[in-house]
């Protein structure tokens, strides 16, 4: 699943889960001010997994916290590309 696929999943993703339109999710907005909170990010751990067949934990989320964040990092450890993880600026 390429980067661009795995934004636009999420997009859907969010926007069904927070019943919100896919054009409501900023991609470069911070999750947490879309609506996502620590139990969203159990759910969305677990569906992550289920979709991509490999164990993403709550952390990754947490640590890639915008959309476009996260399908790098996903796009990028799917495919076998070890990735940074982000940094505090």
């Amino acid at each position: 699943m390429t980067r661009q696929q795995l934004t636009e999943w999420l997009r859907e993703y969010l926007a069904d889960l927070l019943d919100v339109t896919p054009e409501q999710i900023g991609t470069d907005l911070p999750l947490e001010q879309l609506g996502v909170d620590s139990a969203t990010t159990l759910v969305l751990s677990a569906d992550l997994t289920a979709h991509l067949g490999r164990e993403i934990r709550p952390g990754e989320i947490f640590e890639h916290p915008t959309v476009e964040g996260l399908a790098a990092h996903l796009g990028g450890t799917a495919l076998g590309v070890p990735t940074e993880p982000a940094t505090a600026g």
